[in-house]
């Protein structure tokens, strides 16, 4: 395993499309049979998996986004540390036009909502895509938000012991009043999820600006 680590390293380093492919099919090898070979290396190979995510051929795209779902969904909560750049850069694919590419964006952010620690998803989701200039990155960032409140629940936003609402209540606010009726639809949604809860309507007043009020 060792050995394959280096060596899905080099092969994502060059510039042949095939061996970019094959070195994140070892990377997703690894990540699901050698979890801790990939922990100690960590950053270094999600950093390398993130870039490809950029490549303009949609095959080796594709196939880094299916790899940062699968490091998600076996490393768990060791990804939060890479959290910000690869949010960010699967965001950013949400809005391509090639459906293939973005089904694998929603099942790689549906992995990193379920798998890794709910405060951390939803800073990363809120820095990578709420102000967005593309509608369908800021309504894709907005659904995968509401799964985290979903997840996480009106008492752990509002109350918990590190309460999120300071980052959370006001993204929210943004999302119920954005120009595409989707984003607003997930936006309102968030909201409706945590309106019975007793400290909703304080938690709003301190957090969200009077003009969104």
């Amino acid at each position: 395993p060792d050995t394959a680590l280096a060596e899905a390293l080099a092969l994502l380093a060059d510039q042949d499309w095939e061996k970019k492919i094959e070195g994140l099919n070892f990377v997703r090898c690894l990540s699901a049979y050698h979890a801790p070979i990939l922990t100690a290396k960590l950053h270094e190979t999600t950093l390398a998996v993130a870039q490809e995510v950029k490549n303009l051929r949609s095959g080796v795209s594709r196939a880094a986004v299916v790899c940062l779902g699968d490091l998600f969904t076996h490393l768990k909560k060791s990804m939060d540390q890479e959290l910000d750049n690869a949010v960010k850069v699967l965001l950013h694919k949400a809005g391509e036009s090639n459906t293939f590419i973005r089904e694998e964006v929603d099942k790689a952010l549906k992995a990193m909502v379920n798998n890794v620690t709910p405060a951390r998803a939803l800073c990363s989701l809120i820095n990578g895509g709420q102000s967005h200039l593309h509608s369908a990155v800021r309504r894709c960032t907005a659904q995968h938000l509401g799964d985290i409140v979903e997840r996480m629940g009106p008492e752990r936003i509002l109350a918990g012991a590190k309460p999120v609402a300071d980052r959370l209540l006001p993204a929210i606010a943004r999302f119920a009043q954005d120009s595409s009726q989707q984003t607003r639809f997930f936006g309102r949604r968030m909201l409706f999820s945590m309106m019975a809860h007793p400290d909703f309507d304080k938690t709003l007043e301190k957090f969200v600006p009077a003009k969104d009020l």
